[in-house]
């Protein structure tokens, strides 16, 4: 009895954490994995919330019409809103799947959505299976999950003729001039089995019209009339020179009809013979998908909780999280036409990838994170030790600036770290043992035609671009009137445009060599000088571009005012303690201020009034917009996007649906 007891409370316990998070059922092999957390989201809207709203009624109203059902809460799907939802692929050499693992709270209102029943259930026990029409797909659930995965066999699987054989699938390839073949008749070699194939359909030929039938015979061929009759009898003259020819065309004309109907039987048995093989990859894509999908339900094997890199990766905080096992991995997957070479490591060193979404009561958050090899990750830390220079500060206006970035590295570290990281990329890329040699001779040759010390003194690495606003302008351009004879003239004419006005600088401790571009410049009559404000003079250029170098500074701007005032030290701006730490804390950072844009862009450029009314709306409803990187941790590059809420919005979630059901009026 108490054996008894132990092994029930033991299932009671296993059944218990099974059905807290579905995580368990994913393998540890999993490519890519995502989840939504349920219970994440639903503290930042309850369910009666979510019905009550745009984007709620719009699912419900939907789900109710295409099903003929009502449904009045999404609590009707039977769905378990507050547990995890997970979806994942596994890739192989032969078959990508692509898999939904859902918790159910209701399983019997979840089978309400099905349509059929009869006809599409498969009930073993407390596993019921419905394979969906394309036959690469099912859905298998039982009281407590559902499952959903779809199945797609790759062509390049079966380039080898040994597969081929083996699964009985042809590579049908229709040729016109030839015969029909297929891989199985064809000997691969182990060099092109490795290489992926590219299916290729060749439109069928033009068939003849049907009141135009050949038989074989020439057509004959009647000369005008000239007013004369031929008497009955009378033997024929030659044909002469144009009547031949005329014969031979209508030969030919009969020659290529018939062959068209030949190509025609030809592609008729390609397209019998492609729908056969069709049948068969898809009944192998049944047999692959539902031994997948058993093993989900029924077999103990080492799931992803295992993997220590997605297990880092997690944090109880997001509302979602996406987490991608390698960037080679992607590499390899998405370049099979590369042959070899989407398998050389170009991607080497950069682990997985990872991205989260966060939502609290201020704003929303994406962090996205990749992990590097140790030697990646020294060299970068190497290239962001530098931050941007604060004098750049003072020309921030927080109250006047729709935007800035500004970003900081070392140029010194980076052209030093550059040869290492292109050896690295690229040898791999061009193979291994087969161009190491050459590709480190060439990084040798960089490091020594190019001294590091030198270029880093004229561009240090550190930058800031700022937009101050928006300013409607006539803009002269060239455009050419023609006259009756198409004779060219070239015309000057003007037109308004809204332009930005930018300032952009970077730090600079050696000038000579831009001195002497400048002095090249003005000799040429590229540049003109006016109090130490330089012109670039290019009459095709829409706007006015003005330059100059003070305080270590080289200086960038279209506003003329605005570079004299920096030139004559009135320059007047205030940055807010936010924008000050963005700048100065990070290697990169980027700001949108939206409510700064509102009223800036003339109605006509964005559709009319109406248009401009409710952009300019949403416009004014948006918080600030942020992008950042992070420090270097341990081996860790990672990078932030937020974007604020305005006042009087409860969170994020909710201000997130004002925003849909606002733009979709």
């Amino acid at each position: 009895m108490k054996k008894l007891l132990v092994a029930l409370s033991f299932l009671f316990f296993s059944s218990l954490t099974y059905a807290q998070d579905l995580v368990k059922k994913i393998p540890k092999n999993a490519f890519t994995v995502a989840t939504i957390k349920g219970d994440n989201v639903f503290k930042l809207m309850f369910v009666k919330d979510f019905n009550e709203s745009f984007v709620g009624k719009k699912l419900l109203t939907e789900t109710s019409k295409s099903l003929d059902k009502n449904f009045s809460s999404i609590e009707d799907f039977g769905i378990n809103l507050e547990k995890n939802m997970y979806y994942f692929n596994q890739l192989s050499d032969s078959i990508t799947y692509n898999c939904f693992l859902i918790p159910l709270k209701d399983a019997s209102k979840f089978e309400n959505l099905i349509t059929d029943k009869d006809k599409k259930l498969k009930v073993e026990g407390e596993i019921r299976t419905m394979f969906l029409p394309d036959s690469t797909s099912l859905i298998k659930w039982n009281n407590t999950m559902m499952y959903y995965v779809t199945g797609s066999i790759k062509s390049s699987f079966f380039a080898d003729s040994l597969k081929s054989a083996k699964y009985g699938i042809k590579d049908i390839r229709y040729q016109s001039d030839d015969v029909l073949t297929d891989s199985a008749t064809v000997a691969v070699d182990s060099t092109y089995a490795a290489e992926p194939m590219v299916e290729t359909e060749i439109a069928p030929p033009v068939l003849p019209k049907k009141n135009h039938k050949t038989t074989g015979k020439k057509k004959p061929v009647t000369k005008k009339k000239t007013g004369k009759r031929k008497k009955s009898g009378k033997i024929k003259k030659a044909p002469e020179a144009e009547e031949v020819k005329m014969l031979e065309t209508t030969d030919d004309a009969a020659t290529d009809a018939a062959g068209s109907v030949s190509d025609s039987d030809q592609y008729d048995n390609y397209q019998k013979e492609k729908v056969e093989q069709d049948a068969k990859i898809k009944a192998l894509t049944y047999m692959w998908i539902s031994e997948q999908a058993d093993k989900i339900f029924s077999t103990n094997y080492e799931s992803i909780e295992s993997n220590k890199s997605y297990s880092a990766s997690l944090d109880k905080n997001a509302i979602a999280e996406v987490w991608i096992s390698s960037l080679q991995d992607v590499y390899n997957s998405i370049s099979p036409e590369f042959g070899r070479y989407g398998k050389a490591g170009i991607m080497k060193g950069y682990g997985s990838l990872t991205s989260k979404l966060f939502m609290d009561k201020k704003s929303f958050r994406i962090s996205t994170g990749l992990e590097l090899a140790k030697e990646q990750a020294d060299s970068y830390k190497k290239v962001m030790n530098r931050k941007l220079n604060k004098k750049f500060l003072k020309y921030v206006d927080s109250e006047k600036a729709i935007g800035f970035m500004g970003y900081a590295i070392d140029t010194k570290a980076y052209l030093e770290e550059l040869p290492k990281l292109m050896q690295q990329t690229y040898g791999s890329f061009l193979g291994s043992n087969k161009m190491d040699e050459e590709i480190a001779l060439g990084s040798e040759l960089f490091s020594l035609l190019l001294d590091e010390e030198a270029v880093s003194k004229v561009v240090k690495g550190d930058a800031l671009f700022i937009i101050n606003g928006l300013n409607s302008r006539d803009v002269s351009y060239t455009t050419y009137d023609y006259d009756e004879d198409y004779n060219q003239t070239e015309v000057t004419k003007t037109k308004k445009e809204t332009l930005p006005d930018f300032l952009f600088m970077f730090s600079s401790e050696d000038q000579r060599l831009m001195n002497k571009l400048i002095k090249y410049g003005i000799n040429k009559n590229k540049v003109s000088v006016s109090n130490n404000i330089y012109k670039i003079e290019e009459k095709k250029s829409p706007i006015d571009i003005y330059f100059m170098i003070k305080d270590g500074i080289v200086f960038f701007g279209n506003s003329l005012p605005e570079m004299q005032s920096i030139s004559n030290n009135t320059f007047n701006a205030r940055i807010n303690k936010a924008h000050q730490k963005l700048l100065s804390q990070n290697n990169f950072s980027f700001l949108f201020n939206a409510k700064n844009l509102v009223g800036k862009v003339p109605n006509e450029e964005i559709g009319g009034e109406e248009t401009a009314k409710k952009f300019n709306e949403t416009l004014g409803k948006m918080g600030n917009v942020y992008m950042k990187s992070n420090p270097i941790k341990g081996n860790l590059v990672s990078a932030d996007i937020s974007a604020e809420i305005p006042n009087g919005h409860e969170n994020a979630l909710k201000y997130l649906f004002t925003l849909i059901e606002n733009a979709s009026k």
